[in-house]
């Protein structure tokens, strides 16, 4: 195929070691491969985080769930996101764990466990800020007795999950929370198997919300979430495809749609066939780079849904010559946090809205 996406299945184990670097020795690390491992690919890079020394893996929606115990990963596996109750069954043949937010699930589920003769496993999620799904703080440990005590569920663990990691006095405001929560845990001689709340931007800047276990997700991925100089995570993905067709064009020609680049002077344009059908961001049109020949060049013109040009004006550039889109040729490097600060989102859209028809080659030493 002409567009590729590289897996470099070795940066995952480089990643995860350190991470781990970061932690004390009893504290968990669950590895979140949701959203098709975050574009790279479910089943491959799941078991490549199981395999590298995740303790849990935790997914979007039951369906990817079910998609790993199909692929034969054995790893425990937590289901962040909705769970429809008429797929309690499936949660429970396939032993996969629930994030329960709120008492009325917990009845549904529990009856449904008990009418199948079942038992469901479940994380509490808690709201400390983020005003997405959990329970409030205020009444946990009433609403945690009383999920406790009905039949046919176990709760392994509570959990919750920062706004803004990277604003220190509101992110401590929700570490506090959490505090509090656990605290009155203690207080009323509740045993909590598993308490997490870190992601992968928190894991390396909060080692206070490490609890039991951390949260990482873009880490594994080879990205911080934050701006930092060279560090050791390694990034795992690179796009790829290659020229299709170069043509020179005088100056005051149009590229592309809408007709928004002119040139000034005549140039030499280079036609790839990938664009935002493909998952590269319109919003990259006449903004972003690509790497041709080692050297970075312009994208010129509206990316189209299954083409984008660039200016390779003065390179020796041909049809069939490789074209990097993420990653890195000779000395070149373009980088996923960079292509989003183009974009204006972040590096977790960048990566996980690749498009999952584009041929994956993974690799492994």
């Amino acid at each position: 195929m002409i567009n590729r996406v590289d897996i470099d299945l070795n940066a995952i184990a480089n990643n995860l070691k350190v991470i781990k670097k970061r932690l004390d020795p009893e504290i968990k690390v669950i590895g979140v491969v949701k959203g098709n491992a975050y574009g790279h690919g479910l089943a491959d890079c799941a078991r490549a985080v199981w395999t590298s020394g995740a303790d849990m893996l935790a997914v979007a929606n039951l369906d990817e769930a079910v998609s790993l115990r199909v692929s034969k990963i054995k790893a425990p596996i937590l289901v962040l996101g909705y769970v429809e109750p008429a797929e309690f069954r499936r949660l429970a043949d396939f032993d996969i764990t629930l994030s329960l937010f709120d008492l009325e699930t917990a009845y549904k589920l529990s009856a449904e466990c008990k009418r199948h003769n079942k038992w469901a496993k479940v994380h509490i999620k808690v709201d400390t800020g983020m005003g997405r799904y959990g329970f409030p703080p205020q009444g946990i440990v009433e609403n945690y007795l009383k999920v406790s005590a009905l039949g046919h569920i176990k709760i392994e663990g509570i959990y919750s999950h920062f706004a803004d990691a990277g604003d220190p006095k509101f992110s401590r405001i929700q570490i506090g929370e959490f505090q509090n929560v656990l605290f009155g845990f203690q207080q009323n001689n509740i045993s909590v198997p598993l308490a997490h709340m870190a992601a992968t931007e928190a894991t390396f800047k909060y080692s206070e919300a490490h609890f039991d276990a951390v949260r990482v997700g873009l880490g594994i991925y080879g990205y911080y979430g934050f701006e930092t100089e060279a560090g050791e995570l390694q990034p795992v993905m690179s796009l790829k495809s290659k020229i299709a067709q170069v043509k020179r064009i005088s100056a005051g020609q149009s590229v592309g749609y809408k007709r928004t680049f002119i040139a000034k002077a005549p140039i030499k344009v280079a036609v790839v066939p990938l664009g935002y059908s493909d998952g590269y961001p319109r919003a990259l049109s006449n903004v972003a780079e690509a790497i041709v020949a080692g050297q970075r060049v312009k994208v010129i013109g509206r990316i189209c849904m299954n083409a984008l040009m660039l200016d390779v004006t003065g390179l020796r550039a041909v049809a069939e010559d490789e074209v990097v889109l993420l990653g890195s040729q000779g000395s070149a490097t373009l980088y996923a946090d960079e292509i989003a600060k183009w974009a204006d989102t972040n590096v977790h859209e960048i990566l996980s809205r690749i498009s999952p028809t584009l041929l994956r080659e993974y690799h492994f030493k």
